[in-house]
């Protein structure tokens, strides 16, 4: 591999939710070709040209037509969207880590968290049976706090719930040794550190780990007045059973922003329930960012000096 045979950065793009303009016009800057799935191509021709894709939920077929695609660049924090498909395997699979959209995140995170420490959803009720009565809120003390997941949000939600005075738990899969935080990691330790909090909050990435990791029997662990909020992906709860808890007041209530199969189905029980708050995947919307594009540019340049890529994932694991 020569730096000479891969001057010209060629990018295939693809996703029924992003910007294709904005994202071109920002990639020229760094003087990056950008080309639209499936527009700009040729049916069934291939093309050893295009070294990188920029995607959310490509197509399966798509894949087949750039044979040499080396870096491929999630749209979005989560991977699966990429790992599930047939993608060329000896591709470098990219996280979006852009701050903008961790912000984003961290910033629905806290809505969510004063949502249930406020008990908004009784106030919902009432408005809707024009019942005037002051609800006092959570002491801060008697509102733990769980997450699941320890990646660049989360440490970003912690460190403001700290200083918010929100006492926290964290629990990840891996063995860490974070300073100041009550931190707990592998499946053994799972329940330990959901039991007692009043707020579960996921971040889990989707893996074959984490696949209906969360359910009835986490739910049960939680105190008697108790929320779930998820924003990282819906395939890691149990919805049938997040169902039941919530309509049998094991939950009080729950804040979903993903979802086992997206879009939410129209017949869903979780429309009607008047505890659950319901977004459509945007926690944090992507937005076409200089950042990112010189991550892009970086990164394919760190490929073929054979330098360390940054926000590469581990294909095998997931995350």
């Amino acid at each position: 591999m020569t730096n000479k045979k891969f001057q010209a950065i060629n990018v295939v793009f693809y996703s029924q939710w992003d910007s294709y303009e904005k994202w071109k016009n920002i990639l020229l800057k760094q003087n990056i070709n950008l080309y639209q799935w499936p527009d700009d191509f040729i049916k069934n021709k291939y093309y050893p040209n295009i070294n990188t894709a920029l995607v959310w939920d490509p197509p399966e077929e798509m894949w087949k037509f750039f044979p040499k695609l080396k870096i491929i660049q999630s749209l979005g924090a989560g991977v699966d969207h990429i790992l599930n498909k047939s993608y060329p395997k000896d591709a470098h699979i990219i996280k979006l880590s852009d701050p903008n959209l961790s912000n984003q995140m961290a910033d629905y995170i806290l809505m969510s968290v004063l949502m249930c420490h406020r008990k908004i959803f009784q106030y919902l009720i009432n408005k809707k049976n024009k019942d005037w009565n002051q609800i006092i809120p959570f002491d801060k003390d008697n509102f733990g706090i769980t997450i699941l997941g320890y990646g660049t949000i989360a440490r970003i939600v912690i460190k403001k719930l700290k200083y918010m005075g929100c006492d926290v738990k964290v629990w990840s899969k891996t063995k860490r040794n974070p300073k100041n935080i009550q931190y707990y990691y592998g499946s053994r330790q799972l329940h330990k550190s959901i039991k007692n909090s009043s707020c579960l909050i996921s971040l889990l990435p989707n893996t074959s780990e984490t696949n209906n990791i969360i359910g009835l029997s986490e739910f049960n662990l939680l105190r008697k007045e108790c929320y779930f909020i998820n924003v990282g992906r819906g395939m890691t709860v149990n919805e049938q059973e997040l169902i039941y808890a919530l309509s049998n007041a094991i939950l009080s209530g729950a804040i979903l922003d993903v979802f086992s199969k997206e879009p939410l189905n129209k017949k869903s029980k979780l429309w009607g329930l008047n505890n659950v708050f319901i977004t459509p995947h945007i926690a944090g919307i992507t937005n076409a960012t200089d950042f990112t594009a010189s991550l892009l540019k970086k990164n394919f340049h760190a490929l073929i000096s054979n330098k360390k890529i940054q926000n590469k994932i581990i294909n095998t694991r997931g995350y």
